[in-house]
């Protein structure tokens, strides 16, 4: 542990100054110890002054034969490391046990009754350390299987329910934690909501991973949820951000997203100060240290020095800067440019800023700034921002103004996004042939625990909210269209972009008006960039018709033709409107 510790002092990042008789639970970090990691690794935990971290304790580990509970050694001994370093853990309550159920997902009475009372005699055991336990993880994913996966958000209430009332019997102060979804898939939590999820915990739980692009957008996501809540539940629980994280890779085709060390230590900051904004209660990074097969998350290297990656020190930063802070709001500013505004228990002001585009900035005020490693920068007249954020404390004031809102938003694809063909002006369908001629709707919708999407009879096509995914009739291309049709007349700024992933051969995008194309391009396939922002004008008069198309490329192969995409249509005459 020599190595860590010395790597920390030398970016000159000293003690946390918060109060350790009341941690900071806002940073988190997710570790293995329940999968066999040398309980040694709590220390660099302890050393980023890190409070809570988010792991296992396995029904089938400690429930070896139905009915009889027996603690595992290395369980209680890694637990017993987090208790002398004064570290809180959020533990996962997972996963199936071979006594019940065969093995599967519990699913009968009797296999969610064993789940709620293993729930209970893990707490029984620990007693006032675990204050938070997590039911279950990513059940809408990978990790539910058997009969309980045929009905995913029944079964779950169930499980849900049945654990939260045997939980507040045994110990009425625990925080149950529900969720744990992989993603936000938003038609999952209608679900749950419907089903009256908001009753049976007192935390709700999202994994929002954006493996394939950068953390800004996250805060809307987190938003979008809270609406869902208010909209169906009639209030809002706290949120808690249980996973989040990027792997180190590079990227697949030329423009391609590529995340390497110096990126992930941005992230991370970025991601947390976004997550905070949107009132994210904790956030759990995934995950201490990279794994050593699997894709490399960690903050720390695997290897005999374990070697701190920037992004570790980039953590440990932030929490010396934020520790005990309360985040006030993000400042209104020129557009790419972040201010995350938080306030110390002293009063004192302390800033997370960066830009998405390098900016100058007047550096006016009594400021003290620190950069990602927990070093001083010099502040003179001016400030240089850039995608890698700043810590700015003190009375800043040399935030360039947001400019007027001069325009007025007419539609958005995903806010809008509907079951009904033509709500809010929004139309999903296909064209056919190379020239994208003729629009034919979509003829269903489909809602599953990821999706609502418009679907046909030809394979794979869909528009969701998010995506569109093209098809093909015999040697025919048919593109996957989202078409917006105006309702006046007037003048409409376009702006959103295209994005596909890094496999399969590519995919065409473009958009057209009445008819009429504005541009045409190929993403992805090892050729091009994989990502297409588009910002025009456009005149538009009654039944102007916008389509944004998704068509299979040259090829003609569907494979990996998923595609995300994003549209605002603004009114530039508001008068005309």
């Amino acid at each position: 542990m020599i190595g860590i510790l010395a790597a920390c002092a030398a970016t000159e990042i000293p003690a946390a100054r918060g109060d350790p008789a009341a941690p900071d639970l806002r940073f988190g970090l997710m570790t293995h110890f329940a999968q066999g990691w040398d309980p040694s690794w709590i220390q660099p935990v302890a050393a980023a002054h890190i409070a809570t971290v988010r792991d296992e304790i396995y029904w089938d580990s400690v429930e070896p034969r139905r009915g009889t509970f027996a603690f595992p050694p290395a369980d209680d001994a890694f637990m017993a490391g987090l208790k002398r370093e004064g570290i809180s853990p959020l533990v996962v309550l997972d996963f199936a046990n071979p006594g019940y159920d065969r093995g599967q997902t519990p699913w009968t009475e009797a296999g969610i009754a064993a789940y709620a009372r293993y729930a209970a005699a893990v707490l029984q055991h620990y007693g006032p350390q675990i204050q938070a336990v997590e039911i279950w993880n990513e059940y809408n994913g990978t990790f539910c299987t058997g009969p309980a996966a045929s009905h995913r958000a029944a079964t779950y209430l169930r499980m849900l329910r049945a654990a939260y009332a045997e939980i507040k019997r045994v110990r009425p102060d625990v925080t149950v934690v529900g969720g744990a979804t992989a993603g936000i898939p938003l038609p999952y939590w209608t679900e749950l909501l419907e089903g009256g999820v908001l009753d049976c915990l007192d935390v709700v739980s999202v994994h929002p991973y954006r493996y394939d692009g950068p953390p800004e957008g996250l805060e809307d996501d987190i938003n979008g949820l809270r609406q869902l809540m208010r909209r169906i539940g009639g209030r809002a629980k706290p949120v808690w951000v249980t996973e989040i994280g990027w792997d180190t890779r590079g990227s697949q085709v030329s423009g391609g997203h590529a995340v390497d060390d110096a990126t992930l230590a941005r992230y991370l900051v970025r991601a947390y100060a976004l997550l905070l904004s949107a009132g994210v209660e904790r956030v759990y990074w995934y995950e201490l240290r990279d794994e050593k097969d699997g894709p490399a998350m960690g903050l720390v290297r695997s290897d005999a020095a374990r070697t701190p990656k920037p992004a570790y020190r980039a953590l440990a930063s932030l929490v010396r800067q934020l520790d005990g802070a309360r985040c006030v709001r993000r400042e209104p500013s020129a557009e790419g440019i972040y201010s995350i505004l938080f306030q110390r228990p002293s009063g004192e002001q302390v800033r997370v800023l960066w830009a998405l585009q390098p900016a100058l900035i007047a550096a006016s005020g009594s400021i003290a700034i620190t950069d990602l490693a927990g070093r001083r920068v010099d502040a003179g007249a001016e400030l240089n921002l850039s995608d890698s954020p700043l810590f700015v404390t003190g009375d800043f004031s040399g935030l360039p103004p947001a400019p007027p809102q001069t325009e007025t938003v007419l539609a958005d694809s995903r806010r809008d996004f509907s079951s009904m063909q033509g709500a809010n002006g929004w139309y999903y369908g296909s064209h056919r042939g190379p020239a994208g001629l003729g629009f034919s709707p979509l003829p269903s919708y489909a809602v599953t625990d990821w999706s609502a999407e418009w679907k046909g009879e030809l394979p794979f096509i869909s528009v969701s909210d998010r995506d569109q995914h093209p098809s093909v009739a015999g040697s025919v291309p048919v593109a996957a269209v989202r078409r917006w049709v105006s309702t006046r007349a007037g003048e409409v700024h376009v702006t959103g972009s295209f994005h596909c992933g890094t496999q399969g051969d590519g995919v065409g995008v473009s958009v057209l008006v009445d008819g009429r194309p504005l541009f045409r391009e190929l993403l992805g396939g090892g050729r091009h960039p994989v990502e297409r922002k588009f910002d025009f004008v456009q005149q538009v008069g009654p039944g102007t018709a916008i389509d944004f198309a998704v068509d299979p490329g040259p090829g003609n192969d569907i494979s990996y033709d998923v595609t995300d995409f994003s549209a605002t249509i603004r009114s530039t005459q508001e008068e005309h409107f």
